[in-house]
Parts: structure tokens; sequence; C-alpha cells
């Protein structure tokens, strides 16, 4: 919620783009397991970092989450020159900045499907951001770097007894997937429906 207790969505949209917008029906939600008051201290911290964003701590966009964290208060920290986050690892860096751990990092694995998940998406970044910056990204996708994927994001929030592995989120994520995908087919007869 925000200051006029309306809920926001709150999502790193792309390259120096964080949006803070009202949901629609387009939209799943998953409740995460946490009492009422740090579900209050979250949203807070949330309303600090997008108005940081928009004023002085823009956050790029990177394949990588090395080297970035957010401040406690809601700063958006890079430790490197070329340091972004993706739409799944700002949710991970929001997480853990508060120090609410939902993955673990020792329990990772990399995947060669996440070099050409890396690949396509920089390409598509190319032309919004400089040459510099995204040769660095170019770089540690060379350095064979994780990839978090939202739905193993949404899990990891989700599941009791955070932080998780990969493995403990493959089915609770492909869940999640499943139900996305069947979300997105009756949206879309819906709006046939109403298109007629």
């Amino acid at each position: 919620m925000d200051e006029d207790l309306e809920i926001k969505f709150l999502h790193l949209a792309w390259h120096f783009d964080l949006r803070k917008e009202s949901p629609n029906k387009k939209y799943l939600w998953l409740d995460i397991p946490l009492d009422n008051l740090n579900k209050i201290h979250l949203a807070t911290v949330c309303a600090s970092i997008f108005r940081s964003s928009q004023d002085r701590s823009p956050i790029p966009y990177g394949i990588c989450i090395d080297g970035t964290s957010f401040s406690k208060d809601g700063n958006f920290i890079s430790h490197e020159k070329h340091g972004g986050l993706t739409c799944a690892t700002f949710v991970i860096q929001v997480f853990h900045s508060q120090d609410y751990p939902i993955i673990d990092f020792e329990n990772w694995e990399y995947r060669e499907e996440d070099r050409n998940w890396q690949i396509k998406i920089l390409s598509i970044l190319k032309g919004h951001i400089d040459s510099d910056y995204l040769n660095a990204q170019y770089k540690k996708c060379e350095e064979s770097i994780f990839r978090f994927k939202p739905e193993e994001v949404a899990a990891a929030e989700t599941l009791p007894s955070p932080p998780h592995g990969l493995k403990a989120l493959e089915k609770p994520a492909q869940q999640i997937l499943d139900s996305i995908i069947e979300h997105t087919e009756k949206m879309a007869i819906n709006e046939a429906n109403v298109a007629r």
C-alpha cells in the first residue's frame, strides 16, 4: 500500500524504469508469510525505494545480482560501476536488504539456458544503454552468472523457512508458472468474448 492506503505494484520494468502502478486483473497475487507488522515495514521500504529511485538513485537494468544491494532506508547501491538488477533480482535484493533472505545463493546452480536468456535480454537492452555498460554486461554473461527466474523468486517469497536453493523451488515455481499460463489464457478468452 502507498501513502494513500491504495494497493500499488512496484516493479523494475526496464533500465532506469522503476514503476509504481495500480494493479489490474491481468496480475495474479501471492501472499508472503510475514506478519502484518513486517508486511507494513516492507511496504514502507518499497515506498522509500521508489522515492529514492525517482530523486537520486535510479536503478539500472543488469543481468547480474552481484555487486548490488539496497540500504536499510531504500537507496539502491551499486558496489561496482555497471551493477544493475532484473525484475526478479530487484525483488530478491529488497527482501535481503531487510534481513529477510529468500534465496540461498550457495545452493543455486548455473543453467545453460541462463546464458541464452541473458544474451537475448542484452540484445534488446543494446539500444537503451551506452556501450561501456553493455560490454560490462556481456563480460558478466561470459562468467556463467546465475539467472533467477521470476517464478522462482515468487516461490521463494511464499514458502516457509527461507532462504531456498534452486532444487527446493523447482516444483513450486513450475506450479506458479502453470497458474500464470492458465490465467493468461483465461484472460485472452475473456477479452475475445468481450470483443465479439
